[in-house]
């Protein structure tokens, strides 16, 4: 994967293990995503998201404070929010069908169950911000994910 396919990407990780959180930023920072910003729950999470724009949110499931599903939909209908409709990656080590549906249902763009490996992550993060037409994978000269070259 190119190593540089994130740079200029603002993305929030928002899980409770901290060490899950630094080896998520490791694996961003080889994809080029340098402007990360981290939370540890549910509090936190709002403390970014009300302050700045977010490019993309990875966001677990289960929260000190709270569920990721649960903060999804209170964002989604939050219409002063200026990340609203942030595209948003259920990262978690839940695999349940009704885990996924509920995630989904409450506006995730997608999901990855964890542990999960560099290129399927990058994978996923270019699937969601191509869906969503972004600025940041135009910006970079991104097409679908069939003209993405992996290596």
């Amino acid at each position: 994967m190119p190593s540089q396919i994130l740079l200029g990407c603002r993305i929030l990780i928002v899980e409770d293990v901290a060490a899950t959180r630094r080896l998520i930023a490791r694996l961003l920072g080889g994809l080029g995503c340098h402007e990360l910003l981290e939370a540890d729950g549910v509090e936190a999470a709002w403390g970014h998201l009300n302050r700045q724009r977010i490019d993309l949110m990875l966001l677990d499931y289960e929260l000190l404070d709270g569920t990721g599903v649960k903060l999804i939909r209170e964002l989604r209908a939050n219409t002063a929010s200026p990340n609203q409709s942030v595209p948003t990656i259920m990262l978690t080590g839940h695999s349940e069908a009704a885990v996924v549906e509920d995630a989904i249902c409450a506006g995730a763009d997608g999901f990855l169950v964890k542990p999960v490996t560099p290129n399927k992550l990058g994978r996923r993060i270019i699937d969601v911000l191509s869906s969503r037409k972004s600025d940041i994978v135009r910006a970079a000269g991104r097409g679908p994910k069939t003209e993405v070259q992996w290596i």
